[in-house]
Protein backbone atom coordinates (compact mmCIF):
# COMPACT_ATOMS: atom_id res chain seq x y z
CA UNK A 1 0.00 0.00 0.00
CA UNK A 2 1.36 3.65 -0.99
CA UNK A 3 2.14 5.80 1.92
CA UNK A 4 1.37 9.70 0.87
CA UNK A 5 1.50 12.11 2.99
CA UNK A 6 -0.09 15.72 2.63
CA UNK A 7 3.14 17.55 1.51
CA UNK A 8 3.67 15.19 -1.38
CA UNK A 9 0.27 16.31 -2.57
CA UNK A 10 0.22 19.95 -2.18
CA UNK A 11 4.12 19.64 -3.85
CA UNK A 12 2.12 17.34 -7.00
CA UNK A 13 -0.80 20.22 -7.31
CA UNK A 14 1.99 23.00 -7.27
CA UNK A 15 3.55 21.10 -10.50
CA UNK A 16 0.32 20.30 -11.80
CA UNK A 17 -0.74 23.53 -11.69
CA UNK A 18 2.15 25.40 -12.89
CA UNK A 19 3.06 22.76 -15.42
CA UNK A 20 6.59 23.52 -14.87
CA UNK A 21 8.75 22.13 -11.51
CA UNK A 22 10.80 25.13 -11.52
CA UNK A 23 7.77 27.76 -11.66
CA UNK A 24 6.46 25.61 -8.67
CA UNK A 25 9.57 25.37 -6.61
CA UNK A 26 9.69 29.18 -6.91
CA UNK A 27 5.81 29.19 -5.55
CA UNK A 28 6.73 26.62 -2.94
CA UNK A 29 9.97 28.37 -1.74
CA UNK A 30 12.14 26.01 -2.71
CA UNK A 31 14.88 24.35 -4.52
CA UNK A 32 14.29 22.45 -7.30
CA UNK A 33 16.09 18.99 -6.98
CA UNK A 34 14.49 18.79 -3.81
CA UNK A 35 11.00 19.19 -5.29
CA UNK A 36 11.93 16.98 -8.24
CA UNK A 37 13.22 14.36 -5.57
CA UNK A 38 9.56 14.30 -4.15
CA UNK A 39 7.89 13.96 -6.99
CA UNK A 40 10.17 11.12 -8.24
CA UNK A 41 9.37 9.56 -4.68
CA UNK A 42 5.30 10.09 -4.68
CA UNK A 43 5.27 8.36 -7.93
CA UNK A 44 7.74 5.47 -6.84
CA UNK A 45 5.43 4.88 -3.87
CA UNK A 46 1.98 4.67 -6.12
CA UNK A 47 4.15 2.72 -8.83
CA UNK A 48 2.57 4.98 -11.80
CA UNK A 49 3.78 7.61 -13.69
CA UNK A 50 1.92 11.10 -12.97
CA UNK A 51 3.96 13.57 -15.12
CA UNK A 52 5.94 13.48 -18.52
CA UNK A 53 8.62 16.00 -18.06
CA UNK A 54 9.81 17.47 -21.40
CA UNK A 55 11.85 20.67 -21.57
CA UNK A 56 9.06 22.56 -22.26
CA UNK A 57 7.92 21.68 -18.32
CA UNK A 58 5.78 18.70 -17.68
CA UNK A 59 2.35 17.49 -18.34
CA UNK A 60 -0.40 14.95 -16.93
CA UNK A 61 -0.92 11.32 -16.93
CA UNK A 62 -4.31 9.89 -16.89
CA UNK A 63 -3.27 9.08 -13.80
CA UNK A 64 -1.50 12.37 -12.59
CA UNK A 65 -4.87 13.64 -13.99
CA UNK A 66 -6.87 11.45 -11.65
CA UNK A 67 -4.67 11.85 -8.86
CA UNK A 68 -5.08 15.62 -9.35
CA UNK A 69 -8.94 16.04 -8.53
CA UNK A 70 -8.17 13.16 -5.31
CA UNK A 71 -5.76 15.61 -3.93
CA UNK A 72 -7.72 18.72 -4.09
CA UNK A 73 -10.38 16.93 -2.34
CA UNK A 74 -7.83 15.58 0.40
CA UNK A 75 -6.41 18.62 0.90
CA UNK A 76 -9.57 20.64 0.75
CA UNK A 77 -11.13 17.98 3.53
CA UNK A 78 -8.06 18.36 6.00
CA UNK A 79 -8.54 22.07 5.88
CA UNK A 80 -12.13 21.62 6.57
CA UNK A 81 -11.44 18.75 9.26
CA UNK A 82 -9.26 21.55 10.66
CA UNK A 83 -11.00 24.45 10.90
CA UNK A 84 -13.75 22.59 12.45
CA UNK A 85 -11.51 20.92 15.07
CA UNK A 86 -9.87 23.85 16.34
CA UNK A 87 -13.26 25.95 15.63
CA UNK A 88 -14.52 23.14 18.86
CA UNK A 89 -11.43 23.33 20.40
CA UNK A 90 -12.00 27.24 20.56
CA UNK A 91 -15.30 27.34 21.74
CA UNK A 92 -16.41 28.26 18.22
CA UNK A 93 -18.73 25.03 16.97
CA UNK A 94 -20.38 22.47 18.69
CA UNK A 95 -23.61 22.03 20.68
CA UNK A 96 -24.17 23.05 23.91
CA UNK A 97 -27.65 21.70 25.73
CA UNK A 98 -28.85 24.08 27.93
CA UNK A 99 -31.75 24.25 30.84
CA UNK A 100 -34.22 27.08 30.96
CA UNK A 101 -37.07 27.29 33.45
CA UNK A 102 -40.48 29.41 32.68
CA UNK A 103 -39.65 32.29 35.18
CA UNK A 104 -36.36 32.86 33.41
CA UNK A 105 -38.03 35.60 31.47
CA UNK A 106 -35.77 38.14 29.87
CA UNK A 107 -32.20 36.50 30.95
CA UNK A 108 -32.27 34.77 28.21
CA UNK A 109 -30.89 34.65 25.34
CA UNK A 110 -29.16 38.07 26.39
CA UNK A 111 -27.17 40.59 24.07
CA UNK A 112 -24.31 38.43 24.41
CA UNK A 113 -25.25 35.10 23.78
CA UNK A 114 -27.30 36.32 20.73
CA UNK A 115 -23.75 38.03 19.67
CA UNK A 116 -21.81 34.97 20.33
CA UNK A 117 -24.29 32.72 18.18
CA UNK A 118 -23.85 35.42 15.52
CA UNK A 119 -20.14 35.49 15.30
CA UNK A 120 -20.29 31.74 15.49
CA UNK A 121 -22.95 30.69 13.51
CA UNK A 122 -22.03 26.56 14.25
CA UNK A 123 -22.38 27.00 17.26
CA UNK A 124 -25.56 25.12 18.20
CA UNK A 125 -28.02 25.34 21.55
CA UNK A 126 -30.14 22.89 22.44
CA UNK A 127 -33.04 23.82 25.12
CA UNK A 128 -34.39 21.82 27.72
CA UNK A 129 -37.09 23.28 29.68
CA UNK A 130 -37.82 22.30 33.55
CA UNK A 131 -38.22 23.34 37.17
CA UNK A 132 -35.42 24.11 39.02
CA UNK A 133 -35.06 20.41 40.44
CA UNK A 134 -36.04 19.10 37.23
CA UNK A 135 -32.89 20.97 35.63
CA UNK A 136 -30.50 19.70 38.78
CA UNK A 137 -31.39 16.74 38.18
CA UNK A 138 -30.70 16.43 34.74
CA UNK A 139 -27.15 18.17 35.86
CA UNK A 140 -26.07 15.74 37.85
CA UNK A 141 -27.27 12.80 35.67
CA UNK A 142 -25.03 14.39 32.86
CA UNK A 143 -27.61 14.97 30.58
CA UNK A 144 -27.48 18.80 30.12
CA UNK A 145 -24.15 21.17 30.81
CA UNK A 146 -25.67 23.79 32.06
CA UNK A 147 -28.75 25.12 33.40
CA UNK A 148 -30.64 28.80 34.23
CA UNK A 149 -31.98 27.94 37.57
CA UNK A 150 -34.04 30.21 40.63
CA UNK A 151 -33.27 30.39 44.06
CA UNK A 152 -34.08 28.86 46.64
CA UNK A 153 -32.80 25.49 46.27
CA UNK A 154 -30.29 23.06 47.79
CA UNK A 155 -27.86 21.45 45.33
CA UNK A 156 -24.72 20.74 46.34
CA UNK A 157 -21.79 19.97 44.21
CA UNK A 158 -22.51 23.06 41.93
CA UNK A 159 -20.86 25.89 40.73
CA UNK A 160 -22.54 29.08 39.93
CA UNK A 161 -23.18 32.50 39.01
CA UNK A 162 -25.41 34.87 40.01
CA UNK A 163 -27.14 36.67 37.09
CA UNK A 164 -29.92 38.68 38.46
CA UNK A 165 -31.80 39.40 41.99
CA UNK A 166 -35.30 40.63 42.36
CA UNK A 167 -38.27 40.96 43.95
CA UNK A 168 -41.93 39.78 44.01
CA UNK A 169 -44.96 41.09 42.58
CA UNK A 170 -48.55 40.98 42.42
CA UNK A 171 -50.27 40.48 39.41
CA UNK A 172 -53.72 41.69 40.51
CA UNK A 173 -57.12 41.50 38.41
CA UNK A 174 -58.76 44.73 38.58
CA UNK A 175 -61.77 43.46 40.14
CA UNK A 176 -59.48 42.82 43.36
CA UNK A 177 -57.53 45.97 43.09
CA UNK A 178 -58.38 47.43 45.70
CA UNK A 179 -55.00 48.63 47.65
CA UNK A 180 -54.43 51.84 48.47
CA UNK A 181 -50.41 52.63 47.26
CA UNK A 182 -48.56 51.17 44.17
CA UNK A 183 -46.97 49.03 46.87
CA UNK A 184 -48.15 46.31 49.07
CA UNK A 185 -47.25 44.48 52.01
CA UNK A 186 -47.46 40.91 52.58
CA UNK A 187 -50.35 42.31 55.35
CA UNK A 188 -52.17 43.68 51.79
CA UNK A 189 -52.80 39.71 50.89
CA UNK A 190 -54.81 38.72 53.62
CA UNK A 191 -58.13 39.36 52.31
CA UNK A 192 -57.82 38.15 48.54
CA UNK A 193 -57.09 35.00 46.77
CA UNK A 194 -53.91 33.80 45.90
CA UNK A 195 -52.29 31.91 43.21
CA UNK A 196 -48.70 30.70 44.35
CA UNK A 197 -46.45 29.31 42.41
CA UNK A 198 -45.21 26.09 44.13
CA UNK A 199 -41.96 27.00 43.77
CA UNK A 200 -42.17 29.78 46.81
CA UNK A 201 -44.96 27.64 48.72
CA UNK A 202 -42.96 27.11 51.48
CA UNK A 203 -41.51 30.26 51.69
CA UNK A 204 -44.90 32.10 51.54
CA UNK A 205 -46.14 29.82 53.91
CA UNK A 206 -43.30 30.04 56.88
CA UNK A 207 -44.09 34.28 55.73
CA UNK A 208 -47.52 33.87 57.09
CA UNK A 209 -47.16 31.38 59.71
CA UNK A 210 -44.47 34.49 61.32
CA UNK A 211 -47.19 37.06 60.86
CA UNK A 212 -50.21 35.11 61.62
CA UNK A 213 -52.11 35.29 58.37
CA UNK A 214 -54.29 32.78 56.95
CA UNK A 215 -54.52 33.78 53.48
CA UNK A 216 -56.44 31.99 51.18
CA UNK A 217 -54.97 29.86 48.53
CA UNK A 218 -56.80 29.29 45.58
CA UNK A 219 -54.28 27.36 43.40
CA UNK A 220 -50.90 26.46 43.23
CA UNK A 221 -49.22 25.53 40.07
CA UNK A 222 -45.74 24.54 38.85
CA UNK A 223 -44.98 27.52 36.20
CA UNK A 224 -45.52 31.12 37.36
CA UNK A 225 -46.69 31.67 33.49
CA UNK A 226 -49.46 29.48 34.69
CA UNK A 227 -50.26 31.53 38.03
CA UNK A 228 -50.34 34.85 35.73
CA UNK A 229 -52.14 33.64 33.25
CA UNK A 230 -55.04 32.57 35.55
CA UNK A 231 -54.61 36.01 37.37
CA UNK A 232 -55.50 37.34 33.70
CA UNK A 233 -58.75 35.04 33.54
CA UNK A 234 -59.48 36.61 36.87
CA UNK A 235 -59.20 33.18 39.14
CA UNK A 236 -56.82 35.45 41.87
CA UNK A 237 -53.78 37.76 42.56
CA UNK A 238 -50.48 35.99 41.50
CA UNK A 239 -47.35 36.29 43.55
CA UNK A 240 -44.78 35.27 41.27
CA UNK A 241 -40.97 37.22 40.62
CA UNK A 242 -41.13 40.83 39.27
CA UNK A 243 -39.64 39.54 36.16
CA UNK A 244 -42.26 37.55 34.94
CA UNK A 245 -45.34 39.34 36.18
CA UNK A 246 -43.92 42.44 33.67
CA UNK A 247 -43.65 40.40 30.78
CA UNK A 248 -46.48 38.00 31.12
CA UNK A 249 -49.14 39.95 32.71
CA UNK A 250 -52.42 41.33 30.63
CA UNK A 251 -55.25 43.78 30.16
CA UNK A 252 -57.51 44.33 33.03
CA UNK A 253 -54.31 43.15 36.00
CA UNK A 254 -52.07 45.83 36.95
CA UNK A 255 -48.67 44.96 38.22
CA UNK A 256 -47.49 45.99 42.26
CA UNK A 257 -44.22 45.34 43.56
CA UNK A 258 -44.56 43.50 47.26
CA UNK A 259 -42.49 44.88 49.77
CA UNK A 260 -40.91 42.59 51.64
CA UNK A 261 -37.01 41.92 51.41
CA UNK A 262 -37.34 38.41 52.50
CA UNK A 263 -39.26 37.32 49.09
CA UNK A 264 -36.68 37.92 46.93
CA UNK A 265 -35.20 35.49 44.60
CA UNK A 266 -32.14 35.08 42.03
CA UNK A 267 -31.57 33.21 38.93
CA UNK A 268 -28.49 31.76 39.05
CA UNK A 269 -26.04 30.02 35.78
CA UNK A 270 -25.13 26.71 37.48
CA UNK A 271 -23.06 24.14 35.90
CA UNK A 272 -21.15 20.71 37.81
CA UNK A 273 -18.15 21.42 39.74
CA UNK A 274 -16.80 17.74 39.11
CA UNK A 275 -16.43 18.64 35.03
CA UNK A 276 -14.02 21.63 34.11
CA UNK A 277 -15.89 23.94 31.18
CA UNK A 278 -14.93 23.28 27.52
CA UNK A 279 -14.10 26.38 25.75
CA UNK A 280 -17.99 26.27 24.38
CA UNK A 281 -19.44 26.14 27.59
CA UNK A 282 -16.97 28.85 29.02
CA UNK A 283 -17.92 31.43 26.21
CA UNK A 284 -21.34 30.69 27.32
CA UNK A 285 -20.96 31.00 30.64
CA UNK A 286 -18.82 34.31 30.13
CA UNK A 287 -21.77 35.66 28.18
CA UNK A 288 -23.68 35.86 31.48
Amino acid sequence: MAIVNFRQLEYFLAVANAGQITAAARQLHMAQPPLSYQLKQLEAEMGVTLLNRTAGGTTLTPAGKLLRDYAQQLLDLRDRADSQVRSLGQGLAGVLSVGVISSSIGATPNAKLRTLTRHYPKVQIRLFEDNTYGLIDRLDKHLIDVAIVRTPFTAPGLTSKELTTEAMAAVVPQKYDHFQGATLRVEDLATVPLIIYRRFEHLFETTFAEKEMTPFIACTCDDARTAVQWANNRMGVAIVPQSVADEVGGLGTVVRPIRYQPWRTTLKLVWSEQITPSPLLQRFIDSY
